[in-house]
């Protein structure tokens, strides 16, 4: 069964126990994230509607918890971010993506949303991608989270390091979406 990763308003509206009308007074207001389709109607992507439900205490119906895996993307470039989010969401395997852009985030992410797999920059503002690695897999609780490393600076031995400190591999940018998807393979997911 193909899990829906973005809702239309209505369906939006249901989950919030509002009219459709409201959620677009808040999509226009700026409380709840919304992208256009091609079309110019607007839609509310998964991973934004939790998070929206959970800020405001909505109570989240169990079919919005429960699907897919968990893949956090950690990249202090948005075009990288967002290579990676359209992969994932025009693929048919159900993913919840999160984003972060630095490594503080990415902890404090890795803490709320548990991924499953983590894209990993190495080369990250402040705390960078092999201390965040590190840190992810010295913790028992994150421990078994894949953690797939990425860089653009592909030296010697950073891919021994990197994989010494836990992450399955290191991904050199710019990668294709066959990259991308041998990546899952290799941490177990099979993209459609």
């Amino acid at each position: 069964m193909e899990t829906k990763q973005s809702f239309s308003t209505s369906e939006v509206a249901k989950y919030c126990h509002v009219t459709a009308d409201t959620i677009r007074k808040w999509a226009e207001a700026g409380r709840i994230q919304v992208f256009k389709t091609p079309g110019g109607h607007r839609r509310i992507r998964r991973s934004d509607l939790v998070r929206f439900l959970h800020e405001n205490n909505i109570p989240v119906h169990p079919d919005l918890e429960q699907a897919g895996v968990k893949v956090l993307v950690v990249d202090d470039e948005k075009a990288v971010i967002s290579v990676i989010r359209r992969f994932l969401e025009r693929s048919r395997t159900p993913f919840q993506i999160e984003m972060a852009t630095d490594g503080y985030e990415a902890g404090s992410q890795v803490a709320t949303f548990r991924p499953n797999i983590i894209f990993l920059d190495l080369r990250l503002p402040g705390i960078d991608g092999f201390e965040v690695c590190r840190r992810i897999k010295n913790n028992p609780e994150t421990a078994d989270t894949h953690i797939i490393a990425m860089t653009g600076y592909y030296e010697g031995d950073v891919a021994q390091r990197v994989e010494d400190l836990g992450a399955q591999m290191l991904m050199q940018k710019p990668f294709t979406p066959d990259d991308l998807r041998r990546a899952l393979a290799q941490v177990g997911v099979e993209v459609q």
